[in-house]
């Protein structure tokens, strides 16, 4: 099946139920599956578009960095089955450093070579695919910006989940 990305809005108070869960796992799992929560799904590409935002892999999240952080979260709450939180006050941030991505510029100067030697995940990063990749990261930042919004306007966080 693979490494799967899911965003959900999640309220602080929320959250911290969450986090305060014994197995952080299990209860994100169920969270998720909450007729009631508003996720968004990027599938297997998200290392990929964190790479294509960053030049890194998103084993090496950039602290600070609000690129790196729309893709794998602010705060870390579990490394093994990655985990992460963006606050509601750290939502802007992110939304303006998205905003300020020329997307198309980065797509058109997409090297696959690059993202094979960085052993992005997954393992498709090949020139036969790659109109179709390009399509689809393109698709998946104005879908992750779609989310982020969707964040500040409902004055939520954001729960990012990757296993």
């Amino acid at each position: 099946m693979g490494m799967l990305g899911v965003y959900m809005l999640t309220d602080e108070n929320t959250m911290n139920i969450l986090s305060d869960n014994d197995n952080l796992f299990e209860a994100v799992e169920n969270y998720g599956e909450e007729k009631t929560t508003i996720s968004y799904g990027i599938d297997k590409l998200w290392d990929g578009l964190h790479f294509l935002l960053t030049d890194k892999s998103s084993q090496e999240p950039i602290e600070g960095e609000p690129l790196s952080e729309a893709v794998v979260g602010v705060h870390v709450l579990d490394c093994e089955s990655f985990i992460a939180y963006t606050a509601p006050y750290e939502i802007h941030t992110i939304i303006k450093a998205l905003n300020e991505v020329d997307i198309d510029t980065l797509i058109t100067k997409m090297n696959l070579s690059k993202f094979r030697k960085a052993k992005i995940y997954p393992n498709i990063w090949v020139k036969k695919n790659e109109e179709q990749l390009k399509k689809e990261l393109k698709q998946e930042f104005f879908n992750l910006k779609t989310f982020y919004e969707k964040a500040l306007n409902s004055q939520t966080g954001v729960l990012v989940s990757i296993y």
